[in-house]
């Protein structure tokens, strides 16, 4: 039997990036999955996909910054699979710039789809999570949850918040079965990172350096992790900030000596 075996997940972006990676892992474990998406074309070719593969998934339009239809969603796994077990908060969108000249619809929606957008999937998710007598809510943050990045002041404080709400669902409810925890990926080789490198100055080649494995995470490295704290075998697990950088957050740099053992070992 698979991990996630009689279980059944939602994943929210789910379509594409770490969201796809992430309903493959965890159908591949025996968990039917719903992508809750607003990219129906994608969503239902995944699900397509995986259904062909003899694996459960099924795609369910979604935006996440609007509570009915997360609401929507849940009722939709609920009819579709019997209930709801993982609930992964996972959809991003988010616009930048320098804090004075950040129009504020743009920081509205951006706030609206990573922060609103996880209380939404939680505050839909955990009746449903209850009636089954528990579960794991995996909601997703960043690196920039604890540090800025310049031009980025809505996606840092969006991540930011959700390390916090993370927590609050795991004191409030770890004593009815619920575990809720964020992960917090670095690069990733998903489109966003593609946008990143089109507003910066960096390279791929030198955001990839910036890792001590030396080059940007795989989003299948990622949904192993998700796969993880959704299942058993993380039952002690909650509450967590569980980071996913490849080492970028592992040293300052600060001293100007060769960087991950790009010296002389002694």
């Amino acid at each position: 039997m698979g991990r996630m075996e009689g279980k059944v997940a939602i994943v929210t972006g789910g379509a594409s990036g770490i969201g796809a990676a992430t309903v493959r892992r965890l159908a591949e474990e025996g968990a039917a999955v719903v992508i809750a998406d607003l990219q129906d074309d994608k969503g239902e070719a995944l699900a397509a996909e995986l259904s062909g593969a003899g694996l459960r998934a099924a795609h369910r339009h979604c935006d996440v910054t609007a509570l009915p239809e997360l609401e929507a969603a849940v009722a939709f796994a609920v009819s579709e699979f019997g209930g709801l077990d993982v609930m992964h908060n996972n959809a991003a969108w988010s616009g930048g710039g320098y804090v004075a000249d950040i129009d504020v619809e743009v920081w509205r929606r951006s706030l609206a789809v990573m922060l609103d957008g996880v209380f939404y999937g939680c505050k839909a998710a955990i009746p449903a999570l209850l009636e089954r007598g528990g579960g794991a809510i995996v909601n997703t943050s960043s690196v920039e949850g604890f540090f800025a990045e310049m031009l980025s002041a809505p996606y840092s404080a969006a991540k930011a918040g959700v390390l916090n709400l993370t927590r609050s669902v795991a004191i409030e409810y770890g004593r009815k079965g619920i575990r809720a925890n964020a992960i917090c990926p670095g690069a990733v080789d998903t489109p966003l990172l593609d946008l990143v490198v089109a507003a910066g100055e960096n390279s791929r080649e030198d955001i990839a350096e910036q890792h001590a494995i030396g080059r940007v995470i795989e989003p299948r490295e990622v949904a192993n992790l998700v796969l993880f704290l959704a299942s058993d075998e993380a039952s002690a697990i909650t509450g967590a900030s569980v980071v996913v950088d490849g080492g970028l957050t592992a040293g300052t740099r600060l001293t100007g000596f060769p960087t991950f053992g790009g010296g002389t070992y002694r």
